[in-house]
């Protein structure tokens, strides 16, 4: 049979693919989406060359290496329908019923629905059989049924936050594996999103770009990649045309540049088809397994109660109904209640909503930073994001706007201060300054009618390209018109970037190198200098003084620096090294890139919030410490450069960090020392991130911070949460929301501590004093679902306010469990068992009630309805109460800006009402009037006043609960909440 199956599914995956194929050679394609994937996947060289390399690849999947694919629809719509999108799906969902069955794999589930079953069994036998002889109907069944309709809420209830858990995680997923690739269409060069990318296209990739399909390499320089993913080989692989032009889906480029075609993208690439096989789950987070643990010491403390009160309750059942008497089956009723009421404790006592509140507070708050620039990529990083105490942020973009513009500069000789220049530049100087920037460089620029232009790529080449067009030269043209033969990308160790470019002009010299890079790395590789008449003039050490000087000034104004030169080359080959000596130096560019709007006001929201703002730049050490201190972070500290910083020891870095807030001319591995040794001494560290050399420190970092537009996708790759507009902003709402996280966790566990303490003292206490135990196993299961599920989602909800913000980071060894919330809990569980108490044993003799004595099973009382009624009441009472776990007295401020919260407090009030009236003997319960109603609501009101003078009550506070602002002066962050900020966007850069 098995043979046979195999069999018939290896005919339908033939006829599948024959399917296709045909499917493409009728759409005019001569290859269908299988034999592109056996081309690439078996690395078919052989045919490839038959085909004529990527030129001819590209021709028979109507495209083209040099204009791309068409921009219109309905070709993109045709090549989706025949090779696929390039959507990996996520695997099959687990439907509800699966959630719901796997939901009754927890033991005290399973041994609660065997007790029930035991006693719905007992309860239909009919009474004689048992040996009852009293001639009563026995009713006994009713507590069986009744248990496992519980049973079956608390699973379906279970099952539904499992399921919708499950469904916000996909999306999210889905969110995550979108990102932006360069594609030529129409001959023009745009953005697209990865999901987009279909078969055909060709894709400009550069150093830190993903690579989105399956394909092809057409040509570039030095172009590495680095395919762990697909060969598991550790080592980056060189692609050319002759040794190894296959491309893969989903590796990383490590170096170099690029074209590529695609062939096959989605389930049809070589990733895809591993991916789609693969199942990632989900890890628990730090603090779900710090609370898991907290969840079974409360469990075993609730277990060691549940067997002393069975015992207790077992003690009297032998004297009761055994010692002395006749035995009949109907005495076993009793027992088999007597245990369903202690494995009904255990269920009670066991926490399981705690990880539930975990989750439910993450997923939505997962979700709500979506909404806040912020794409979670995982879990931890939520809840570790709010006990952040460093931040080491990069300056451009993520502290400015990263909106270039050439403002001033000196160029052969000449200096200005805007642009157009005042005085125009000779022709002669205008070939060699705008070649160099339009050919050195691999931004381009989009415009589209009505719409600011926008700069793809870096944009500081993006506002060089916008100089050589303002002095009327267009880098379209001008690329069309040279042919590139090599390209050394910029690094932050080299900080510089060089092409080499064939010299139209060979009668001067075959080829010519351009580069750009830090002013003072390229100024000293300058020995000439090219004049006003553009002539090549020997550049004297006197100028070079003044530059140096000229530099400076432009950096104290916050301007960034460039230096541009070229030199031509009377020889060259691709095994030299990069001939970047005795340069002929052009010009020196300032350009401005503004600080971002509310920036300085975010820094001060975390220098108030007990965290540490430092920027870490490869700019100019006098640029950053004028944005620095324009953004408020450099204020009385000191700032280092790279090299400086690279030479001190461990110990004397140790000494000078408290006081480091600017870090310039600052490589990788600085970036990455200063996190490890921030987090040697206790401190927990952010990191920003934009490039693949980031890629390191972004990992070392308690919390990456890869930047969504800026950032390459190797960084992205290694960070935990990524920065959808590079708004340093951005970053303090992640801070905000992860405290909120703690928070809201906090707030749950302090509302089911206090339902535990009270459940099991009232348990054990009527089990000891022969008044059985006052609630019953349904009524038990209905606090259940009130503790575990409906309180994580109205507490878990609860949204972050700039109050979060007033005290000092919870850092890293803080306590879960503080002495504010211990004194709530004490307080309000005696309270409330003294109330129930009260109810228990005085309630006869206050409300004129017929005494009861033993409570026995299915025996519905208006004295034991209160007793529950008045317990329920008061956990809703205390659910307001636990809004609060820090010095604030006002639980009700903010209340209807959670309607989660008034929505389930309704629903919990109605679903009592309900149980209350009819329940009947299903709940144990009976009709109650208006008298009682009153004063089971009035003692549980009690719990209000109760509350606010319990939170009057002096007790030792921890670090990160002291305020460290006045509390009201909440005005200057209300921009944190704010979310249509100005200078919030999160687009390409438009000029």
């Amino acid at each position: 049979m098995g043979a046979d199956k195999k069999e018939k599914n290896k005919e339908a995956e033939a006829a599948a693919i024959a399917a296709q194929h045909a499917a493409a050679i009728e759409a005019g394609y001569q290859l269908g989406p299988e034999e592109l994937y056996r081309l690439t996947s078996q690395k078919d060289a052989a045919k490839l060359d038959e085909l004529g390399g990527p030129a001819g690849l590209a021709k028979a999947i109507k495209s083209d290496i040099k204009t791309g694919i068409s921009t219109s629809e309905e070709d993109t719509e045709e090549r989706t329908r025949i090779h696929g999108n390039n959507i990996i799906p996520e695997p099959p969902a687990k439907s509800f019923i699966i959630l719901w069955l796997s939901t009754f794999q927890d033991s005290t589930i399973i041994i609660l629905s065997v007790a029930a079953t035991i006693s719905l069994v007992l309860g239909v036998i009919p009474p004689d059989v048992l040996g009852d002889t009293s001639g009563h109907a026995s009713s006994e069944w009713i507590e069986g049924v009744a248990i496992w309709i519980a049973v079956i809420i608390v699973a379906t209830v279970t099952a539904g936050n499992n399921y919708v858990k499950d469904q916000q995680f996909r999306k999210l997923n889905q969110q995550k594996k979108n990102y932006p690739v360069k594609v030529i269409r129409n001959g023009a060069s745009i953005q697209v999103d990865s999901f987009d990318v279909v078969c055909g296209d060709v894709v400009i990739l550069q150093m830190g770009d993903q690579i989105p399909g399956d394909g092809i390499y057409i040509d570039g320089f030095d172009l590495y990649v680095d395919q762990t993913k697909v060969t598991g080989e550790s080592d980056a692989v060189r692609k050319d045309l002759k040794k190894d032009p296959f491309m893969y889906s989903g590796c990383q480029i490590t170096s170099g540049n690029g074209r590529m075609v695609v062939a096959s993208v989605g389930l049809n690439s070589e990733w895809g088809r591993t991916l789609a096989k693969l199942r990632e789950p989900q890890d628990d987070t730090p603090l779900q397994k710090k609370l898991d643990r907290l969840a079974v010491l409360i469990g075993q403390v609730g277990t060691f109660v549940a067997v002393t009160v069975f015992i207790v309750l077992c003690a009297y059942w032998l004297g009761d109904e055994v010692t002395g008497q006749p035995w009949a089956w109907e005495k076993l009723r009793r027992l088999v209640y007597n245990f369903i009421i202690s494995v009904t404790i255990v269920v009670v006592a066991v926490p399981e909503g705690l990880p539930l509140a975990v989750t439910i507070s993450l997923a939505y708050s997962m979700r709500q930073m979506m909404k806040d620039a912020n794409l979670v990529r995982k879990l931890e990083a939520c809840e570790t994001m709010g006990g952040a105490t460093n931040i080491c942020s990069d300056k451009t973009g993520t502290l400015t706007e990263n909106r270039m513009t050439v403002v001033q500069g000196w160029i052969a000789g000449n200096h200005f201060t805007k642009v157009p220049l005042e005085t125009p530049l000779s022709k002669a100087v205008l070939p060699p300054l705008c070649e160099g920037i339009c050919l050195n460089s691999q931004a381009y620029i989009t415009e589209h009618p009505g719409k600011p232009m926008e700069f793809v790529g870096n944009k500081t080449e993006g506002a060089l390209l916008v100089l050589s067009r303002k002095l009327g030269y267009d880098y379209v043209k001008i690329r069309e018109a040279n042919k590139i033969v090599q390209v050394y990308d910029f690094n932050s160790a080299r900080k510089r970037m060089s092409t080499v470019v064939v010299n139209k002009n060979k009668s001067v010299a075959p080829y010519t190198i351009y580069t750009k890079g830090a002013s003072e790395v390229i100024l000293k590789r300058c020995i000439n200098m090219i004049n006003d008449a553009g002539e090549v003039v020997p550049l004297p050490a006197s100028q070079v003084e003044e530059l140096l000087g000229f530099i400076d000034s432009l950096a104290e104004q916050g301007l960034r620096t460039l230096t541009l030169a070229y030199k031509p080359l009377p020889e060259w080959t691709k095994e030299m090294e990069a001939p970047e000596e005795d340069l002929i130096l052009i010009g020196i560019v300032g350009i401005l890139d503004p600080i971002r709007p509310l920036v300085p006001e975010a820094v001060k929201a975390c220098q108030t919030a007990g965290i540490t703002v430092r920027m870490v730049t490869g700019d100019n050490v006098k640029t950053a410490k004028k944005i620095a201190t324009d953004c408020g972070i450099f204020t009385d500290g000191t700032s280092l450069e790279g090299p400086d910083f690279a030479k001190m020891s461990d110990a004397d870095l140790d000494k000078i960090l408290p006081k480091l807030q600017v870090l310039a001319r600052a490589t990788p591995a600085d970036k990455e020392r200063l996190v490890a040794r921030l987090k040697y001494k206790g401190e927990v560290v952010a990191v920003t991130g934009d490039g693949t050399n980031d890629a390191r420190a972004l990992k070392k970092a308690d919390v990456g911070l890869a930047m969504g537009i800026m950032g390459t996708e190797v960084a992205k790759e290694a960070s935990d949460i990524i920065i959808m507009d590079d708004n340093f902003v951005s970053i303090v709402r992640s801070v905000m929301w992860g405290r909120n996280v703690y928070d809201n966790i906090r707030k749950f566990l302090q509302f089911q501590l206090t339902i535990n303490v009270v459940a099991l003292i009232v348990a054990f206490v009527g089990a000891i004093t022969h008044y059985g135990t006052p609630l019953k196993a349904v009524q038990l299961l209905w606090v259940n679902i009130i503790m575990d599920t409906l309180a994580a989602l109205a507490l878990g909800t609860e949204k972050p306010t700039p109050d979060l913000l007033n005290k000092k980071p919870y850092g890293r060894k803080s306590n879960i469990l503080s002495h504010i919330m211990m004194r709530n809990i004490i307080c309000q569980a005696l309270f409330q068992v003294a109330i129930l108490f009260m109810i228990v044993y005085a309630g006869p003799q206050i409300w004129g009630l017929a005494e009861n004595g033993y409570y026995f099973p299915n025996k519905a009382t208006i004295h034991y309805t209160m007793v529950f009624n008045t317990f329920v009441l008061m956990q809703v009472i205390n659910e307001f109460n636990a809004r609060k776990v820090n010095t604030d007295i006002n639980v009700f401020k903010g209340i209807f800006s959670n309607w989660i919260f008034v929505s389930i407090v309704v629903v919990i009030l109605l679903g009592q009402a309900l149980i209350v009236e009819f329940g009947g003997e299903f709940t144990s319960t009976t009709h109650l009037d208006w008298q009682y109603w009153l004063s089971c609501c009035g003692l549980a009101l009690i719990e209000v006043p109760l509350g606010f003078l319990i939170r009057l009550i002096k007790v030792p506070l921890e670090p990160h609960e002291k305020p460290t602002r006045k509390k009201g002066v909440d005005e200057d962050l209300a921009f944190l909440t704010n979310r249509d900020v100005k200078g919030a966007s999160s687009g390409p850069a438009s000029v």
